[in-house]
C-alpha cells in the first residue's frame, strides 16, 4: 500500500482549479496546528524526492491560504502573534482592536501554576481603560469554554468595570483579552495595575482549577487629547449628555451620562442607551462599553471606546438610541448574598410591558484640530 507521500507524488495539480479565499486568524491558527501535528507523526521519509514533493505542496497551500508573508509569532504562543488582530477576526464582529498592537507595550511575562502557564503578552492604556492580551497553555485540554476569576485592579481605584474574552486555538492553547476600566478617577498619565488571576473555570466540565498567576506592572498612557463637549438631547423623559471625548492614536472614548424622569422610572425597570456614531465622511464607528457609575441604574455616568478616528473627519454625529424594558422572571433575576446563602430579590411591579424603543435627536460634535 502506498503511503501518503507516495500518493501525493502521484497527484497532478492544476493550480487553476483552486480558488483563493480569505480566512481569519483563528482559521489560520487551526490549520497550522493541524499541519504541525500531522507532520510530527511522520518522522522518517524514505527519499529526498518525497520530501521535495511534500514541501512543494505545503508552499502552495501556504501561499493560497495564508498569503506570502507570515506575521511574527510570539515565542510563548506557537500559532498566534497579534492577539488583538486574532480576536478581531475571530468572531467579535468588530475592528476596534485593529490599531492596538502597534501602540501596545510588549510584556511577555509568564507565570505557571497547576501545570498551566499564563502569559501576559501585550498591554495598552488609553487613559481610561487598560487592555491586556494573554495566552493560556495547558498540559490538558481545558474544553471549548473557559472563564477566568480574578480581575486586574487599578491602584487606589474604588470602582472598576471589566470584561474578558477567551478563544480556543487548539487543545492546549487559548488566547484572550481583558479590558479593565477605572470608574472613579480622572485620566492619569500612568497607572499601576495588579492582576491576581486565582482560578480558571472549565465550563464544559463544571470544574475549577485553583492556582496562583499574579502580575504587577505600570503602564504609561498613550498620547491623547481631550475635547469637552457639554451637549445633550432629550425626549420622552430620557436625557443623554455627551460630556467629553478623548482621542488617541488607536481609538476614541466618548464620556456620556443619562438622566431619567420620575415618570419613566415608575413605569420601566430599565433604561438602556446605545450610541451610534458616524462622521461627516460617512464612516460608522463600532465600539465597546466600559461600564459606568451612578446613584442608581437610571442616573449614570458612562464611557464607551470606539475605533480609530478618521484623521480627515471634521464632525461626529452621535445618535442616541433608547430602549425601555420591563423585567420578568424569564429575562431578569437578582439575588442578595446573605450569611444563610443567596436570597432572591423580588422584581418590583411596574406598568411598562415588554420594551419600547425610540431615537433621540442627533448631537453634532465639531472636532477641534
Amino acid at each position: 500500500m502506498k503511503d501518503i507521500y507516495e500518493l501525493l507524488n502521484d497527484i497532478n495539480i492544476d493550480e487553476t482549479e483552486f480558488e483563493e479565499i480569505e480566512v481569519n486568524e483563528l482559521e489560520k491558527a487551526k490549520v497550522k496546528s493541524a499541519l504541525k501535528k500531522s507532520l510530527s507523526m511522520k518522522k522518517k521519509i524514505k527519499s529526498w524526492k518525497k520530501n521535495v514533493a511534500v514541501a512543494s505542496i505545503i508552499i502552495i497551500l501556504s501561499c493560497t491560504t495564508f498569503g506570502i508573508t507570515f506575521p511574527a509569532y510570539a515565542s510563548s504562543i506557537p500559532v498566534i502573534g497579534d492577539i488583538f488582530s486574532f480576536l478581531n477576526n475571530g468572531g467579535t464582529g468588530s475592528s476596534l482592536y485593529n490599531n492596538y498592537k502597534e501602540h501596545s507595550t510588549e510584556m511577555n511575562v509568564t507565570k505557571e501554576s497547576k501545570g498551566i502557564k499564563v502569559t501576559m503578552n501585550d498591554a495598552i492604556y488609553d487613559g481610561n481603560t487598560v487592555s491586556l492580551t494573554y495566552s493560556i497553555e495547558s498540559e490538558q485540554d481545558l474544553g471549548e469554554n473557559l472563564m477566568i476569576h480574578g480581575n486586574p485592579t487599578f491602584e487606589e481605584s474604588k470602582g472598576m468595570a471589566g470584561s474578558s474574552k477567551i478563544s480556543k486555538v487548539d487543545e492546549h492553547h487559548y488566547v484572550g483579552i481583558y479590558n479593565a476600566t477605572n470608574l472613579t478617577s480622572n485620566m492619569e498619565d500612568t497607572v499601576k495595575i495588579k492582576w491576581d488571576l486565582d482560578s480558571i473555570f472549565i465550563q464544559d466540565m463544571q470544574e475549577e482549577i485553583i492556582g496562583d498567576w499574579e502580575f504587577d506592572f505600570t503602564l504609561k498612557a498613550t498620547d491623547s487629547r481631550v475635547q469637552f463637549i457639554a451637549q445633550s438631547a432629550e425626549q420622552d423623559g430620557v436625557k443623554v449628555n455627551i460630556e467629553k471625548i478623548s482621542i488617541n492614536p488607536m481609538s476614541f472614548i466618548v464620556y456620556y451620562g443619562q438622566q431619567v424622569s420620575d415618570e419613566v422610572r415608575n413605569k420601566w425597570h430599565e433604561v438602556y442607551v446605545e450610541l451610534e456614531i458616524k462622521d461627516d465622511l460617512g464612516n460608522f464607528y463600532s465600539g465597546e462599553g466600559n461600564g459606568g457609575l451612578g446613584k442608581d441604574s437610571y442616573t449614570m455616568s458612562l464611557s464607551k471606546t470606539f475605533e480609530k478616528l478618521e484623521q480627515h473627519a471634521t464632525k461626529l454625529i452621535v445618535t442616541p438610541h433608547i430602549t425601555l424594558r420591563s423585567h420578568n422572571p424569564d429575562n431578569y433575576g437578582s439575588v442578595e448574598i446573605t450569611e444563610s446563602g443567596p436570597k432572591e430579590i423580588p422584581i418590583p411591579t411596574k406598568s411598562g410591558v415588554g420594551k419600547e424603543d425610540f431615537v433621540l435627536q442627533d448631537i453634532i460634535i465639531e472636532l477641534k484640530k
